[in-house]
């Protein structure tokens, strides 16, 4: 999806790179005592997988989304590569604050799992959900790069419900 850019507005990957340089010399200036010295118990990797129809997929994930939305953390609720209806329209009629979640959607030739370890390792978010198949070494990698920025990672995984009985009827 391509909006059109007006003169003077900012896109929101302008938006996010003027937020992150922000932050980063925000960091540079914070004393070593101010940085968390242990972690909290929500970092790391995490996978839900959801079988169904898209829209289906997307109302079961819309409490998951709203906790950690409201939850009292600094930082972002960050969304890497949603699917397509979801927009800030749908977080709004989903009950999710808008202005705490960030989505990021990659241009065409971006690597998106590079792209999500880079974000997870910077740490301005809370959580980084993305919608990324799953392939070797994926857990590890968001793992890795979660725990380095302090944060959670929750990739979904939304399979159609006709193809997961499938997959079962080969077992």
């Amino acid at each position: 999806m391509q909006y059109a850019r007006n003169r003077g507005s900012a896109a929101q990957p302008d938006l996010l790179h003027h937020a992150l340089m922000s932050s980063r010399l925000k960091a540079q200036s914070l004393p070593a005592a101010a940085m968390p010295d242990c972690e909290p118990a929500n970092v790391g990797f995490s996978e839900i997988c959801l079988n169904g129809a898209p829209r289906q997929c997307l109302q079961w994930l819309a409490p998951v989304l709203r906790d950690l939305s409201q939850a009292n953390m600094p930082g972002w609720l960050t969304l890497i590569d949603p699917p397509l209806p979801v927009s800030q329209k749908w977080l709004r009629a989903a009950g999710l604050d808008p202005q705490r979640i960030l989505i990021i959607r990659p241009k065409h030739g971006m690597d998106v799992v590079d792209l999500c370890c880079e974000i997870l390792r910077l740490g301005y978010s809370h959580a980084v959900v993305s919608w990324l198949p799953t392939s070797t070494g994926l857990g590890q990698r968001l793992e890795m790069a979660a725990r380095s920025g302090h944060c959670a990672s929750l990739n979904i995984r939304m399979e159609n419900a006709g193809s997961a009985s499938a997959q079962h009827g080969r077992a």
